[in-house]
């Protein structure tokens, strides 16, 4: 199948990367789930090798987080966009992520056809 869009999902759970890797048909929707990163610091060595269109991030995770992430590769200008799944609904996250341009910002639980738009 002609893929036209790349993905690399982020999040320190096992069970939530390899879940949101698994539950959807990405092929479906021409997505190509190129890998699945723990945390922020794996992300952006990936995001530098493999150049995915879409990350999908969540915000906590240790050693770099979600916005660090964010923040990194837009520094470097890397051009991709970003979704941040999050459980928590706090205003100063969705700030940064607004300042960081992020594409969305949805709350786990996450509803699959939500997150499909």
């Amino acid at each position: 199948m002609d893929y036209n869009l790349s993905l690399l999902i982020v999040d320190d759970e096992p069970s939530i990367r390899n879940g949101l890797a698994n539950a959807i048909h990405w092929e479906n929707i021409r997505i190509n789930v190129i890998g699945v990163a723990s945390d922020g610091f794996e992300a952006v060595n990936m995001i530098h090798t493999l150049k995915p269109h879409i990350v999908i991030t969540d915000i906590r995770m240790p050693n770099c987080d979600g916005l660090e992430l964010i923040r990194i590769v837009r520094e470097e200008n890397i051009p991709c966009k970003f979704i941040i799944l999050s459980g928590y609904d706090d205003f100063k996250y969705a700030q940064t992520a607004i300042k960081y341009q992020v594409f969305s910002y949805l709350l786990k639980p996450i509803q699959i056809n939500e997150l499909i738009k």
